[in-house]
């Protein structure tokens, strides 16, 4: 009887022994990759639990060896969260309907919250910003002093105007300085200039110039903001009439200070009544005093 050597070349059901084959009936390195031939091995050929992530090597399961609809995670439970070093968030929580995702103020991840207006801080005398935790940007708004008038109507200038927008992730704080206000004066002498406002080095407001320094009769020239997103003049002061009535620059924040005829009340007794910044109103005549201009202004809105 010839014997068919093909049936030695097979491994059969019928020629294992006790039905199974086992890790032990294989030597090393006998069943490789190119042994299968494709769709070979199925779902219905591995038995539960039998393949575990301590016999999978690194990058050993690719996109390329996952059939369609292979991986249904309709009825799958995942648990834990993926950091952001592997381009998750870290979190396992979703906020709010109105929170957004942001990055925390130190850098270290991320978190749920509002990006919105968290407060609004004013200045009017020479300080220091504290940056408050969880503040990502400020809008800074700064004008510079009033300058002064004086007398026959010669008002003095407004301070300019500069507004930024500030990225303080890595700020702490910010030396503020207010631009003080132009002295009023009578006819025949100068008005005092106002004074710089700066929000550290980023942007600043010069002061407005007072009454009659350009010349003689003359109304003061107004400021100028530098350094921010926006920078814009504030007004110019009223030039020399009879009788008075010049209305000091108008500032970014307002208008002057009432412009009046000879008779009372003088601009000198409504100088609180004038915008941040703005100019001083000239008096009537020779004989009375210009108002003083206003003093600058720092304002601060905080950004979540």
């Amino acid at each position: 009887m010839a014997i068919d050597y093909m049936l030695y070349k097979k491994l059969t059901s019928t020629g294992i022994v006790d039905g199974s084959l086992s890790e032990d009936n294989i030597g090393d390195s006998q069943v490789i990759n190119s042994k299968f031939a494709a769709n070979t091995i199925q779902a219905g050929n591995i038995a539960p639990d039998t393949i575990t992530s301590t016999q999978l090597s690194n990058n050993s399961i690719s996109i390329e060896k996952l059939a369609d609809n292979s991986i249904d995670m309709a009825s799958a439970s995942i648990s834990g969260v993926l950091d952001k070093t592997h381009g998750g968030t870290g979190l396992s929580t979703l906020g709010n309907y109105s929170d957004a995702l942001r990055v925390k103020s130190d850098g270290s991840g991320y978190e749920w919250g509002r990006k919105d207006i968290s407060a609004i801080r004013v200045y009017t005398s020479n300080t220091t910003w504290t940056k408050p935790a969880n503040v990502a940007y400020v809008r800074v708004m700064v004008v510079g002093g009033g300058g002064g008038g004086s007398g026959h109507g010669e008002a003095g200038g407004a301070g300019g105007y500069a507004e930024e927008i500030i990225n303080v992730a890595s700020i702490s704080s910010v030396s503020i300085t207010v631009g003080g206000n132009g002295g009023g004066n009578t006819y025949h002498s100068y008005g005092g200039n106002g004074g710089t406002t700066s929000f550290g080095p980023y942007l600043s407001a010069s002061g407005g110039e007072g009454a009659r320094r350009v010349g003689g009769h003359s109304g003061g020239r107004p400021g100028v903001g530098s350094g921010g997103n926006l920078n814009i003049y504030g007004g110019g002061g009223a030039g020399h009439t009879y009788h008075g009535g010049g209305l000091g620059g108008q500032s970014y924040f307002g208008g002057a200070n009432i412009g009046v005829h000879d008779s009372s009340p003088q601009p000198s007794n409504q100088e609180g009544r004038i915008a941040y910044g703005a100019g001083g109103s000239g008096a009537p005549r020779g004989i009375r005093r210009g108002a003083s201009g206003r003093a600058g202004i720092v304002i601060v809105w905080h950004y979540r």
